[in-house]
């Protein structure tokens, strides 16, 4: 798709709690350094199962919250909606199918697509303790339960509030935190967005999104750096 090394020069710096291994390796094989420095980190939650017995269909809106919930190796006759590749990946991965996926990889083009399809169906929307109430605004009855939590890694962000011309790939609202509040300048970097709802919380901090893939994945997010560095030079 791309010849020659379009990311020979440049740093760029992945920031999720999750080390993508595969996207690590894809940016150097175009030329490019690869920096892994989470911003935040997760942790599951003990607390008591609910009974996924009286729901219709279980909700997921990330790959975490599908992979704590897969942990629990639980039965579970519900049907299943998750939003994202990834998230629906790590579900097969643990032996569930996935019912639905929104058309765009987005909790707020879930809601509008979701409720058709499920009706009056009772929901659980399992997510992590700062997931936003988007889920929770359709009109049906959906619980809620938090099965992680996150927390800031504020000495990592320091660090990368300290560097100067990378590329930093957002992944999520908390990441983009963690930068503003160590003392980031966003003047200082180059900001690339996984998903709208990321892209927003780097608006209303004051920086700009420069690089936004249609599809919220790091393949996709790195194709668009790239067709950015082949336009630029």
């Amino acid at each position: 798709m791309f010849d020659g090394l379009p990311l020979k020069g440049k740093t760029i710096v992945f920031t999720g709690s999750k080390k993508p291994m595969e996207s690590l390796e894809m940016v150097e094989l175009y030329g490019g350094k690869a920096l892994y420095l989470p911003l935040i980190e997760t942790s599951v939650r003990q607390s008591q199962l609910p009974d996924f017995g009286c729901y219709d269909w279980l909700i997921f809106t990330s790959a975490t919250s599908a992979d704590a919930f897969g942990q629990l190796h639980a039965a579970t006759a519900a049907k299943i909606a998750a939003v994202g590749e990834k998230t629906a990946e790590k579900l097969e991965q643990y032996g569930y199918t996935v019912d639905f996926m929104p058309t765009v990889y987005s909790a707020d083009w879930f809601v509008e697509e979701f409720p058709s399809v499920a009706g009056n169906a009772k929901c659980l929307f399992i997510k992590g303790a700062l997931a936003k109430n988007t889920i929770a605004s359709m009109p049906m009855q959906v619980d809620e339960w938090i099965i992680y939590d996150t927390a800031l890694k504020i000495e990592n962000a320091r660090e990368l509030a300290g560097m100067h011309g990378a590329i930093v790939i957002f992944a999520s609202p908390s990441a983009v935190r963690a930068f503003t509040e160590a003392g980031g300048d966003w003047k200082a970097i180059r900001a690339a967005a996984i998903g709208h709802v990321t892209e927003r919380a780097i608006t209303e901090s004051g920086g700009t999104a420069e690089f936004i893939p249609q599809k919220y994945t790091y393949t996709e997010v790195i194709n668009e750096i790239m067709k950015g560095s082949c336009l630029h030079g």
